[in-house]
Parts: C-alpha cells; structure tokens; sequence
C-alpha cells in the first residue's frame, strides 16, 4: 500500500495505510511516463530560438552537438544549426533529458519504487538539479524505507534567505508531492 496523509495531531502527521497496492519495480526497470513528461509541459514554454546556449526545456547544447549541427535523441537526430527547433522537437530533447535523470537516479536510489513514485523524482531533480541526488534527504529516505516522511520532506525549505515563501518552488514542490503521493483510481 501507501501511506496517506490525513491530518495532524498537535505537530504530529496522521497517516492511514491505503489498500491499493502499488507495484513497484527497481529503477533499472522504469522510464519516464507520460506523467512527468506532461507535468513539465504544461509548466514550462519551451525555448523554441536557442538562447544562451540552451534550447527546448532549459536543454543546455552541449560544444559537440552545437559542432555538429544536431541533437541526438533515441537514434533520432534533431538539427540546431538554424539555432531553431519545433515545439515538437522539444519535447523530444524532454525525452532526453528525462532519461539521463532516470540514469543518475539509478545510481543512488536503492529501493524499488512505483512508476508515479518515479515520475516524482523525475520531475522534481528536473527542477532542483541531478547534481543533489546524491546528497539528497529525500533519496536517504527512500533508501532507509522511512516513506511516510517522504512527502513531508518534499514540501520543507520553501523560503528563499529573505524569509518570504518562494512561490515557483513551493508551486513545485507540491506538484512534486501529489505526483509521489498519486494513487490510480483511489
């Protein structure tokens, strides 16, 4: 099952156990579905005119693929010599970025996890960056099997230094959260 959150008890999370069993699969197993995907799309406007050396979604052009002309995604090449692409281009060089998250994320997360627990992760390192996989709480929470505080860790440092709420990360963070916590048909 999976822990749902329901309340808290003074300063003390609630939680019930689900009855939906969710299935889960070691990442070696997992890539991207459609839920990560999409929850980037309908966030972001894709960079369609490369712009200081990045295209798509934030795609940042590597000096061998700008040498070359082109963007290799899935055997599929994608020109930039025009420094243009197509909003379908984009989405495809998504593709690419989201599988060499899984990637990173295989290095460090031991635990089997369900797709849409996946998606999650995808989508929040997509924001956050890969370089904090490594020394990530929620990753040692994961490998510890701690999962009920999991989706109270995603949500936790949402203030920027000035103490005020950072809206962008928090909006992420809570998508992030849903996304971990989402349950087909319950």
């Amino acid at each position: 099952g999976t822990y749902l959150g329901i309340g808290y008890e003074g300063d003390e999370p609630q939680y019930i156990l689900s009855h939906v069993r969710l299935v889960t699969y070691t990442l070696d197993e997992l890539i991207f579905s459609d839920m990560s995907k999409q929850a980037i799309i309908d966030k972001e406007t894709p960079l369609l005119e490369e712009k200081d050396g990045k295209i798509g979604y934030n795609y940042t052009i590597t000096d061998i693929e700008r040498k070359y002309g082109y963007i290799t995604v899935a055997s599929k090449r994608i020109d930039i010599s025009s420094g243009k692409i197509t909003k379908e281009n984009a989405k495809t060089i998504l593709d690419k970025q989201l599988r060499n998250i899984g990637n990173v994320l295989e290095n460090f997360v031991k635990q089997p996890l369900a797709q849409t627990q996946y998606d999650a992760l995808l989508y929040y390192f997509f924001y956050i960056g890969t370089d904090k996989i490594e020394n990530s709480t929620i990753i040692a929470l994961i490998n510890n099997k701690r999962w009920y505080n999991i989706t109270d860790e995603i949500q936790t440092n949402i203030k920027r230094n000035d103490g005020k709420v950072d809206e962008y990360l928090a909006a992420i963070k809570i998508k992030t959260s849903k996304m971990w916590s989402y349950v087909p048909g319950f």
